[in-house]
């Protein structure tokens, strides 16, 4: 069973079965934005943290985890920002680890066993390596996080 997020917006899958993993997971907020800053004084742009709720339930002493993926570079008009510059932190670790985001392999924000209840808090604080090699202009992307448990 899996419920995922996009990043900009919610998408639930229902469970595939009444015994199924239950899988609860919300982020806010759900847009993020870089402040634009002087790459020569601030090489690391941190954007302000993600909180990420999670609960697991029914899973016994199966393993869950929640993984991030983007569907692309960061992109404005013509131009294009390897996704690969933005990078994360965080927090609690366990069972929260740091990170650099891919649009090709979804990577593992947290992990564990068993049962997650009541809902747990985390934060994710998105950073990205600032540059003058940037066209100037309003970059997007959508990234999806997705909480699975087998």
């Amino acid at each position: 069973m899996k419920k995922m997020i996009p990043f900009v917006a919610l998408l639930i899958l229902p469970p595939s079965s009444a015994r199924a993993q239950k899988l609860d997971l919300s982020l806010s907020p759900v847009v993020i934005t870089f402040p634009s800053s002087d790459p020569d004084a601030v090489p690391v742009v941190s954007a302000p943290p993600v909180q990420i709720t999670y609960r697991v339930r029914q899973n016994n002493d199966a393993p869950w985890s929640l993984t991030v993926l983007a569907a692309g570079d960061l992109v404005s008009g013509p131009s294009r920002v390897n996704i690969s510059n933005v990078t994360w932190v965080a927090t609690p670790a366990p069972p929260f680890q740091s990170g650099t985001l891919s649009n090709t392999v979804a990577q593992r924000v947290a992990s564990g066993t068993g049962n997650v209840n009541p809902d747990t808090i985390g934060s994710i604080t998105f950073r990205l390596a600032n540059s003058w090699t940037y066209s100037t202009g309003t970059y997007t992307q959508t990234i999806l996080f997705t909480l699975s448990a087998p």
